[in-house]
């Protein structure tokens, strides 16, 4: 069930207040700031920014992108190699799982490009403390080219299905992990590099189930 509080829009309303400032050339930006500016910036671009929330308008969305958090390697890459984005932003909001149980997940992706087949994933965890909302955000994005993975698998063909270790190279082949400006990127959890992952494959879900009509709540 959808939390009273939306940590998405908080970041938005944080991003939004953040751009009537101008940055400290000084100072590494704290990561929670870039996400939320990277974000307002892509709402004022792109409005309105569609967010997706767990417990709303599309469950199938949510389940869809669990199973294939569960198949193979190989259903897994296909699914992804179809994932579209025609909007420059789009958010999802979902409960934390195992260590991240009482939280929620705010999954961004972004496209850095025009192009709708290369996306950029950014992860924030929220949770309520002492009934106010705190935010952090993964120091680093996750981008993927869907171009060079789907001419990945269809130059590797069905070994991509039966392979576990090909279907893997295929997906870190076509991927690449950044640190946001200011910060170092030493190693990266194994929990939070399946959640860029999850947001991949949400946006696999979404574009594979897009229905006809509206298919967002939005935020304005």
């Amino acid at each position: 069930m959808a939390p009273d509080i939306s940590f998405a829009e908080v970041m938005l309303r944080k991003g939004a207040e953040l751009l009537q400032d101008t940055p400290s050339e000084d100072a590494a930006e704290e990561a929670v700031n870039i996400m939320a500016r990277r974000l307002a910036i892509a709402a004022t671009m792109d409005a309105p920014l569609v967010v997706h929330t767990e417990g709303g308008g599309r469950p199938e969305m949510f389940e869809e992108a669990m199973r294939l958090s569960g198949v193979s390697a190989g259903e897994r890459a296909a699914a992804l190699a179809e994932a579209r984005q025609a909007e420059r932003a789009v958010v999802f909001e979902f409960d934390g799982t195992g260590p991240l149980t009482g939280n929620r997940v705010v999954a961004a992706v972004i496209r850095p490009e025009d192009r709708p087949d290369l996306l950029e994933a950014y992860i924030a965890i929220g949770r309520l403390r002492d009934g106010a909302a705190q935010v952090t955000v993964a120091p680093a994005t996750l981008r993927l080219d869907v171009r060079a993975l789907a001419e990945t698998l269809a130059l590797i063909g069905p070994a991509a299905q039966h392979s576990v270790n090909a279907a893997n190279a295929a997906m870190a082949h076509a991927a690449g992990i950044t640190a946001l400006p200011g910060h170092e990127l030493d190693s990266m959890p194994g929990a939070l590099v399946a959640l860029y992952w999850h947001a991949f494959c949400l946006s696999s879900a979404r574009t594979r189930l897009r229905p006809t009509g509206p298919n967002a709540p939005t935020l304005h």
